[in-house]
């Protein structure tokens, strides 16, 4: 008997047979039907489907044959997977060199006719083949030659397409105990309180959570009743209600206060979550408990809060009717006398006196004017937003009509880009345009004629309005404070005003949720910029 040599890409070839993972796998319908296939085609009594391992050949499919592996020496396979290309046949074993001695051949077994075609795979592994045997010498025509060449490689197909199955199975049960344990070890750790209470009304669950807040041990909670373990008044005054609603298959969410041993007094909101069997019953009810007293903590502040904020309102209701009424009458009264006085008698007074007279009535046009500006800062908080589109070109022409005595005297001129229309308040929109226009005219360069340019952009989804000047300019360490209340860089000998028009501006802008920016080059000028919101699925 001769034995088989190995083939030269043994290793390799072991490592891919078992990479398959099909070695002492059960029988399967399909290899068994290729193995019947190839025993109707060829006519013999015995059709194998064989894989050769190192020291064995196992047969995944086999008719005829009572043993599921031979030697690997004793395996005429082992002979036909050494030229892989075509199938072996041994028309008469003992007229062949090879086998003429062979125990199988020579043995009770009486072998006399082989057929064997290799299974090889797409890299070119030749595993094992579909083999035909029978104890009769014979000889096969070309069809059923074709037939077995054929069912081999359709054995090699399904190997392939067994591997890449198991794998995918692999992974999804992978995936799905891994979801399992996530899911587990979030129930276990979760922040809510949790429990699983069986028809009976028995615990047969509860997370971590729930027994640090009770302060048991699992073993002193499992096996007990709901009523066991909160007692009878608490059971019959707070749960026993709702846990039959449950049981009954209603989904329940409640609130109560409980009192735990070692959480204390806790207002929670408690969530009983039917569980259903196989038959639809309800053979059980899961137990979500939410602790939400900080919750009703916050509820109570912001109670305590919405006092506050009220009774706040009530006194600015009231701040705002005395500068209207009864800081503006007094003002009003020192205005119109000053002015009587400077009209009918300024003649008769010695020049000391004029001067005095001339602080005194610019001393309350400025009260008037600073009131007049806060009375329209405190009531932005109380304006409600009247948002829509806005023709920006037309208010900014309205506005320069507005200034156009201030525009004259400072011979300034002021050129309007085209703008577009944006969505906002108009009515602010205009106050705001109008003090940055005016700080542009106002605070010019000493002998240079003011240049206001008004223009607009769309960024980042704002539309931006950009007010800019030829000015002195605002220095890096001032720009930051500018917008504050009352805020003034210069005395009123040099430029007048109340310190709130920016601020107003920055108000603006934020009622509409956009802001005001500024940049600015001591000696070169100012560009301030009001970020409007764009509307949403509004085109860049």
């Amino acid at each position: 008997m001769q034995t088989a040599p190995l083939p030269p890409n043994e290793e390799q070839r072991l490592a891919r047979l078992r990479g398959l993972c099909v070695l002492d796998t059960l029988p399967q319908k399909a290899f068994d039907d290729i193995s019947a296939l190839a025993q109707v085609i060829c006519g013999t009594p015995v059709a194998l489907i064989t894989l050769i391992d190192r020291d064995r050949q196992w047969f995944k499919s086999r008719i005829g044959v009572d043993v599921t592996e031979t030697a690997r020496e004793l395996a005429f396979c082992s002979h036909a997977i050494l030229d892989q290309d075509k199938v072996m046949v041994v028309e008469n074993m003992v007229q062949d060199a090879r086998f003429q001695d062979h125990p199988l051949v020579t043995g009770p077994t009486n072998v006399r006719f082989y057929a064997g075609a290799p299974i090889v795979t797409g890299d070119g592994f030749a595993l094992g083949t579909v083999c035909v045997v029978d104890q009769m010498a014979r000889q096969l025509h070309s069809v059923q030659l074709d037939a077995l060449s054929r069912l081999s490689a359709l054995v090699a197909t399904l190997l392939e397409h067994e591997k890449a199955r198991q794998v995918e199975a692999a992974r999804t049960a992978h995936a799905a105990r891994q979801e399992h344990e996530e899911l587990t070890a979030m129930a276990a750790a979760g922040l809510d309180l949790q429990a699983y209470i069986d028809a009976d009304g028995v615990y047969r669950h509860v997370n971590q959570t729930y027994l640090n807040y009770i302060g048991c041990t699992r073993e002193e909670v499992i096996g007990l009743t709901v009523k066991e373990r909160l007692g009878d008044a608490t059971y019959h005054n707070m749960v026993e209600a709702q846990m039959a609603r449950a049981m009954a298959g209603e989904t329940v969410i409640y609130q109560r206060q409980s009192q735990f041993k070692v959480a204390g007094t806790r207002h929670m909101e408690v969530a009983l979550l039917p569980v259903r069997g196989a038959g639809n019953e309800v053979v059980g009810v899961v137990m979500r408990g939410r602790d939400i007293q900080e919750l009703k903590n916050k509820e109570r502040l912001l109670g305590e809060t919405i006092v506050q904020l009220e009774k706040k309102t009530l006194e600015q209701e009231r701040f705002i009717h005395i500068m209207s009424h009864d800081l503006r009458e007094p003002i009003n009264s020192i205005n119109n006398f000053t002015s009587l006085l400077e009209a009918d008698h300024a003649q008769d007074m010695p020049p000391p006196a004029r001067r005095y007279l001339g602080f005194v009535r610019a001393g309350g046009l400025r009260m008037a004017s600073l009131l007049d500006s806060l009375l329209r800062y405190v009531r932005l908080e109380r304006h409600a937003l009247a948002s829509g589109p806005v023709d920006m070109a037309a208010l900014a022409e309205q506005v320069r009509d507005d200034l156009t005595a201030a525009l004259t005297q400072a011979q300034a001129r002021i050129e309007l880009e085209p703008m577009p229309t944006v969505q906002a308040d108009e009515a602010l929109l205009r106050i705001a345009l109008q003090n940055l226009i005016a700080n542009a005219i106002k605070f010019a360069q000493p002998q240079v004629a003011p240049a206001v340019r008004v223009s607009a952009t769309r960024q980042n989804g704002f539309d931006q309005i950009h007010v800019e000047d030829n000015g002195i300019g605002i220095s890096p360490e001032h720009q930051a404070s500018i917008f504050d209340m009352f805020k003034r860089l210069h005395t009123r000998k040099t430029h007048d005003g109340s310190g709130l028009g920016l601020s107003i501006c920055r108000r603006i802008a934020a009622l509409h949720g956009g802001h005001l920016s500024v940049h600015s080059v001591p000696g070169e000028g100012s560009r301030f910029t009001l970020h409007l919101p764009v509307p949403h699925g509004t085109p860049s």
